[in-house]
């Protein structure tokens, strides 16, 4: 007699009903996870600014939680594998999502090359130790870690990790990035409140802010497509952070960083329209 083949388990109707409105329960949570830690910190009287004790960046995980247990809930532990290998996974040839992923790196040794050329003294590696809601990190290395962690991985695991993947399945690329920046764009408003240097920009310059944001939602999300790796875009976010929002970096570079992206998000934009159409089914990772 032969043994009879036991049939895959039928999903059960919790996770029927995440998969259906994935989208719409990972923004519910990571809104919730984030605004409700900063909206926590408002009401004790808390702010973040320069020699403060209070700092923002746990509230920059509500991304990735929120991904973690929307992918929990659909997928099980098989989806949780994906998602959590592609935040440590650096895509072949290595050498290239390395280049990608250092890239701001780069691009800040040549900016400061140039400033030294015409007179500017160079700055010191401990003069980058002063990362925005890190308060007295005791080394550069301890604060890139903590960034990477907390801002890095905890935005890029929820942004491009989980919700970009899925707008892009029957969408364009361009489309998905855009809407992704439109959420992303919202998500930040407690912060305008809550980080001193962000209620700063109130005004005209909120207008800069949000199209330097969106053309960084198109900048990492040509990032993730590359190789589908969360890592690569959340190196890539928080070096370009320690290039345009430390000590060194603020002013004239800062606004030559972000003018490169704005220019890099335009020649994204251009190349996506010209081949147009949804984009293929993707692996989500």
């Amino acid at each position: 007699m032969r043994p009879s083949i036991a049939s895959p388990a039928a999903p059960r109707p919790l996770a029927l009903w995440v998969q259906r409105h994935a989208l719409l329960l990972y923004c519910v949570l990571a809104f919730a996870f984030s605004w409700g830690y900063w909206l926590a910190l408002l009401a004790r009287g808390e702010r973040v600014g320069p020699g403060s004790s209070a700092t923002h960046l746990p509230g920059l995980c509500g991304p990735f939680l929120a991904a973690l247990v929307v992918t929990a809930l659909a997928e099980g532990r098989p989806g949780l594998g994906r998602l959590l290998r592609s935040c440590v996974r650096l895509p072949v040839p290595r050498w290239r999502s390395a280049l990608l992923a250092l890239s701001p790196l780069l691009l800040g040794a040549l900016i400061f090359g140039v400033l030294a050329a015409f007179g500017r003294p160079l700055p010191a590696l401990q003069d980058f130790n002063s990362y925005p809601g890190i308060p007295q990190a005791p080394s550069l290395g301890v604060a890139a870690v903590v960034a990477l962690l907390l801002n890095g991985l905890g935005e890029e695991g929820g942004w491009r990790g989980f919700a970009l993947p899925r707008l892009a399945q029957g969408r364009s690329r361009l489309r998905a990035a855009l809407m992704v920046a439109g959420v992303w764009l919202l998500w930040h408003a407690p912060l305008f409140v809550l980080n001193t240097s962000m209620a700063a920009l109130l005004g005209p310059a909120l207008i800069g802010w949000a199209l330097g944001l969106t053309a960084g939602s198109l900048v990492l999300a040509w990032l993730y497509f590359q190789g589908r790796s969360v890592l690569v875009v959340a190196v890539w976010h928080t070096a370009f952070n320690f290039l345009v929002a430390t000590a060194p970096g603020r002013g004239l570079v800062a606004a030559v960083g972000s003018t490169v992206v704005m220019v890099l998000a335009v020649a994204v934009a251009a190349a996506w329209r010209r081949a147009s159409g949804p984009t293929e089914d993707l692996d989500r990772p």
